[in-house]
């Protein structure tokens, strides 16, 4: 398996490797003193899974060391680059697209949804990928009553997915915080 492993200039450690033919990329950073965002992204640096973990007296090196170690990775050193949205700003057209994620220094204030900000004008957008509304879904069932449940359960996976989009779309259109496509 090709890999290969980079550090920014602020110690957040990309890995970059395929799996089953897939190109993978995974960034940890450090949040705060006490917290981990691992993050993973599509080929077009759209977030695919994000989980914010505590530390808990582990460094950011053991927790990518250990991730490596799991799954059998053995990376060459390479010069770190950015991850970025390889979409424009809906509002400027720029393609200068940030993760607030990226510029937080508290847990607290890791948005559950993706949501960037442009360098050039300003504006808040968010990009959802199929893939992490899916995780989201099966990861926080609880969050769901059971009506909307039943709902996922009746319509099926694809059409719960579209409507819960749609109702998204409509909560981020309310805030002004525009849907990046």
């Amino acid at each position: 398996m090709e890999a290969s492993i980079s550090e920014s200039p602020s110690h957040s450690i990309k890995l970059e490797y395929s799996q089953n033919g897939t190109q993978v990329v995974l960034l940890w950073e450090q949040i705060g003193e006490d917290y981990l965002l691992q993050t993973a992204f599509d080929e077009n640096g759209g977030i695919i899974d994000q989980v914010l973990s505590r530390l808990s007296g582990r460094t950011l090196r053991d927790s990518v060391d250990s991730f490596m170690e799991r799954n059998g990775i053995e990376p060459r050193e390479s010069v770190f680059e950015e991850v970025r949205l390889k979409k424009a700003c809906p509002k400027c057209s720029k393609m200068d697209l940030v993760r607030v994620a990226e510029s937080t220094s508290t847990a607290s204030a890791i948005p559950v949804m993706p949501i960037y900000i442009c360098r050039s004008c300003g504006s808040k957008s968010y990009y959802l990928t199929d893939a992490y509304l899916a995780k989201l879904v099966v990861k926080n069932k609880e969050l769901f009553d059971p009506a909307e449940l039943e709902d996922l359960s009746r319509l099926g996976e694809d059409a719960f997915m579209k409507e819960l989009r749609e109702y998204i779309l409509r909560v981020f259109a309310a805030k002004k915080i525009s849907n990046i496509r």
